[in-house]
């Protein structure tokens, strides 16, 4: 056993021994102002019974009630476990790359798709995760964080790159704005905070190294999914139908390509290192969901390692029950007084003699 207040047992010491003396010193009173008023047995015989055996018992009655609701007040606790006294999640914002090169088949069906995918299977491994998406090509666009996978999946789902006036791959626009969606939501305070960033693309109108370091400032970290070959892929051109119709050409009429090149790498590991995050690249034909799913599940178990606590089965109930049960015997069934028995009759008084009128002889 433990105490969880320990310096209540002093005080519930130091409190049983003033009450005990306070109870000694008025019996005492008691007897001396008796001796005062008369002979003892005397006095003895003309009370109606004798209750100081009764205010005796009520007040020894009275103190252990005191000790044991100290003793209560002071916590006793018994047998102790580890226990997860809260399964919070984590918050997650997905930076997902929309532009055109993100249309490229060198992952099948094709980047995006395969991407869009990916993370469906990702939101739906744990339901108390937050999830909040940011879209983005030149410019972003944003769904807050919610648990309702459901609504953000079908946000993301139909977003393609011709939803975007402006073309490009702005890395740092979207950093920031899934920086400001954390910094919106208060609830966000309390929960292990990540970007994740799936590109295939180097950001050449901001600086993301920067954007990523001050999320980072506010508790935040930042992953990046790179994705994409190194060898030259066409992007393919698509109708309004959703049909392709060719490859994207420059004005030169060529075929535009693209590739993942040593200068994208490096830029892509210094908002990792910036954000200290995780950098992850998968092999050729992949999207990296996988080695993304080990990361982020290792901060669910440091989420949960960090809120269990050892608790402790609570006595208290088992001392201020019976301290109850002592006050209540004290207060309504112990008398004030025990009346005197019919055969316990007092003393006879000495019969008086008759006095003798004057002048009778």
């Amino acid at each position: 056993m433990r105490w969880a207040a320990v310096q209540w047992l002093w005080i519930t010491l130091a409190l049983a021994l003033m009450a005990s003396a306070s109870l000694l010193y008025a019996f005492w009173q008691r007897r001396r102002a008796l001796a005062r008023f008369g002979d003892d047995a005397l006095v003895r015989s003309l009370r109606d019974g004798s209750p100081a055996a009764f205010r005796a018992a009520r007040g020894v009655l009275a103190v252990l009630a005191l000790v044991l609701t100290g003793l209560a007040v002071a916590r006793p606790q018994g047998r102790a476990r580890t226990e997860v006294l809260s399964r919070r999640g984590i918050d997650i914002v997905v930076c997902l790359d929309v532009s055109k090169s993100m249309l490229a088949r060198d992952v099948a069906p094709s980047r995006i798709a395969r991407a869009k995918s990916e993370l469906r299977r990702l939101m739906e491994e744990e339901p108390s995760d937050r999830v909040g998406v940011v879209v983005f090509a030149g410019s972003t666009m944003e769904y807050p964080l919610t648990t309702d996978h459901e609504s953000a999946q079908r946000f993301y789902r139909d977003v393609e790159p011709w939803s975007f006036p402006v073309g490009g791959t702005s890395i740092g626009r979207a950093i920031t704005a899934a920086h400001e969606m954390f910094k919106r939501d208060p609830l966000s305070a309390r929960r292990s905070k990540v970007i994740l960033v799936l590109t295939d693309g180097e950001d050449l109108d901001g600086d993301p190294v920067a954007a990523a370091r001050a999320a980072h400032e506010e508790g935040i970290a930042t992953y990046v999914v790179a994705i994409g070959s190194t060898v030259p892929e066409p992007i393919p051109m698509y109708s309004p139908e959703g049909r392709i119709v060719g490859f994207e050409r420059d004005s030169r009429g060529e075929v535009k390509t693209t590739r993942f090149t040593p200068e994208m790498e490096t830029q892509l590991r210094g908002v990792v290192e910036a954000g200290h995050g995780q950098y992850i690249r998968p092999r050729q034909g992949e999207i990296g969901i996988e080695q993304v799913r080990r990361a982020i599940g290792n901060l669910r178990r440091a989420e949960i390692a960090a809120s269990q606590q050892t608790v402790y089965d609570e006595l208290a109930g088992w001392m201020l029950v019976p301290a109850f049960v002592l006050l209540l015997i004290g207060s309504v069934f112990v008398p004030e007084r025990l009346g005197r028995r019919a055969s316990e009759k007092p003393a006879a008084r000495p019969a008086r003699k008759p006095r003798r009128k004057k002048g009778v002889l």
